[in-house]
């Protein structure tokens, strides 16, 4: 089955999600490599392995992995933009299976009765199969909230099962 079809509009991935913890739990969780390897990836999709990260406007970021639908590895990498903790983190994104592009994620953190709203929006796509091609960040943010609320991560997450054949 084909994964739905984003409208090619605003050039721009927008998502929003309620967390229940403080904006500084949320931000430690999107800073922190050993954390981000804990809770970034699934089994049976793709699972970020190694994270480096040099916290600083200019500082650079890359990840690395592998895809666990066709055994393909991959690395995301950057550079931090603007870093406000706990409240924005705004870095590039350089993605190794999207041809070349090169767009920009801003992550907002506003406090809420009981938590914390996350916004993100990717920018800078120039194409619609570049915005395809990044239609993940609900499942992101969905594994990022129950890491955070629930303290589930890849090794204890359920595995996605493999299409039938």
């Amino acid at each position: 089955m084909a994964a739905p079809e984003i409208p090619f509009q605003g050039r721009a991935i927008e998502e929003e999600i309620f967390i229940a913890a403080p904006p500084e739990r949320v931000f430690q969780a999107l800073i922190d490599p050993q954390q981000l390897a804990q809770w970034w990836g699934q089994k049976g999709i793709y699972h970020g392995k190694q994270w480096m990260i040099d916290l600083r406007p200019g500082g650079k970021w890359r990840t690395e992995g592998t895809s666990e639908r066709g055994g393909n590895t991959f690395e995301v990498y950057g550079e931090y933009l603007h870093i406000d903790p706990p409240r924005l983190l705004e870095f590039t994104w350089i993605p190794s299976w999207a041809g070349p592009m090169n767009t920009v994620v801003r992550l907002e953190l506003t406090p809420a009765s009981g938590g914390t709203i996350l916004r993100l929006r990717h920018s800078g796509f120039t194409d619609a199969t570049q915005l395809q091609a990044h239609s993940g960040w609900p499942q992101v943010l969905g594994w990022l909230r129950t890491f955070i609320e629930k303290g589930e991560t890849v090794a204890t997450r359920a595995p996605v099962s493999s299409p039938a054949k």
